[in-house]
């Protein structure tokens, strides 16, 4: 592997990420969250990994491609609480509202999964994001989603960071990459890289036994359905004591299509916003 990723300072403007993300469909930010945060998460976090038992889908291909040796969680909200003030963060916020606003009135919390890759881990197959739902051509789809990788550990190059090839969001289709255009997103804990949907990428084989943590959390278009089942993963309890904003980006809002789009309403609740389950 010779291609690099792009390292950005924490303190990194939202130009000069969309800059990077825009030139390469990939960026690092170090240090984006502070050690305080990260610990707090990492402590709440921990019991539900200890407990975590791994699903067998019985489709090899699904299941190879989960891991043999990860650990994988969804319902974050739910096992560690601090999680929600990630996903409103503001910069993140700001980034979303760049690529994805332009394709929707509103966008939605697509996934948010803990992936703790263990010792022996094989490196996870290439694939893009955008490709979680049937809409292709894919440059003629536009940009379905964003992902962000937080680096709950520090990511190194024997156990398991993710693998990227930047430049890949403009290739066709059916090309694949060679090997001197992959790069390794090796970062401190605490940085995150900024992953466009249509940006190749996989999770690296683990050869030195130590865990690598990752955060992965992404947004996707508003009338997209998420990968991730929150309404189930989360009680409604837990979602209850959450910002209207998290809730909103949960799914518990309207999406309003008549604007833009000159389409329609998705989501009603007993034809209403499913906001009424907050309000007393």
């Amino acid at each position: 592997m010779v291609a690099e990723v792009r390292l950005l300072p924490n303190d990194a403007g939202i130009e000069d990420i969309i800059a990077a993300v825009d030139a390469d469909g990939v960026a690092i930010v170090q240090d984006f969250v502070a050690s305080d945060w990260l610990e707090r998460f990492n402590c709440e976090i921990q019991p539900a990994i200890d407990k975590a038992t791994r699903y067998v889908f019985g489709n090899e291909a699904i299941d190879h491609f989960l891991g043999d040796r990860t650990v994988r969680l969804h319902g974050l909200v739910a096992k560690a609480p601090s999680f929600a003030e990630l996903m409103i963060d503001a910069r993140l916020l700001a980034l979303m509202d760049h690529y994805l606003l332009p394709h929707c009135s509103s966008y939605l919390f697509s996934a948010g999964e803990l992936i703790e890759i263990t010792g022996g881990e094989t490196a996870q197959p290439f694939h893009i994001d955008d490709g979680s739902w049937p809409v292709w051509p894919r440059l003629g789809a536009e940009l379905l989603q964003m992902n962000i990788m937080l680096a709950g550990t520090d990511f190194t190059a024997t156990n398991g960071a993710t693998l990227v090839v930047p430049g890949s969001h403009l290739w066709e289709d059916e090309r694949e990459p060679a090997g001197e255009e992959v790069a390794q997103a090796v970062m401190p804990a605490g940085s995150v890289a900024v992953i466009r949907g249509d940006c190749t990428h996989a999770g690296g084989a683990n050869t030195d036994g130590s865990r690598r943590r990752a955060i992965s959390f992404s947004y996707c278009l508003g009338w997209l359905r998420p990968v991730e089942n929150s309404y189930l993963n989360l009680p409604l309890d837990v979602v209850s004591r959450m910002p209207v904003r998290v809730r909103e980006l949960l799914g518990y809002e309207i999406y309003d299509g008549s604007g833009r789009e000159n389409s329609g309403f998705l989501g009603y609740y007993e034809m209403g916003s499913p906001r009424q389950l907050f309000e007393t």
